[in-house]
């Protein structure tokens, strides 16, 4: 009797172990999201590429998404639309050593 629970036993956690083999996934690499806000140093339209100062830095480069949203108040803007010297709140995602803008917000530019 004692050895039929025992194979019992052992039938169900050897069961247990291998469908959780079947099941698992292969680990797919997340995006660690980013969000910053700074001054604008640098705009390289072409390439699609900002520099912003925040305190915690003397400026980091980041790309800008192609379906990235620029937005000052209500209004929507373009990449050559900032001005070097305004103030912007970012988010983005972090892909490699890329940081990729996804949104930006002008929260502050200074009056000509």
């Amino acid at each position: 009797m004692r050895f039929r629970v025992s194979m019992l036993l052992v039938g169900v956690l050897a069961g247990l172990i291998l469908s959780d083999a079947v099941n698992a996934q292969s680990r797919v690499e997340e995006k660690v999201g980013f969000a910053v806000t700074g001054e604008i140093t640098a705009i390289d339209v072409s390439a699609k590429k900002l520099t912003v100062k925040s305190t915690n830095d003397e400026g980091v480069v980041y790309s800008v998404s192609d379906t990235a949203s620029i937005m000052s108040g209500s209004n929507k803007l373009t990449l050559g639309d900032l001005k070097k010297g305004w103030s912007v709140a970012m988010n983005g995602q972090s892909q490699g050593d890329a940081r990729v803008a996804t949104y930006i917000k002008v929260v502050k530019n200074p009056s000509p």
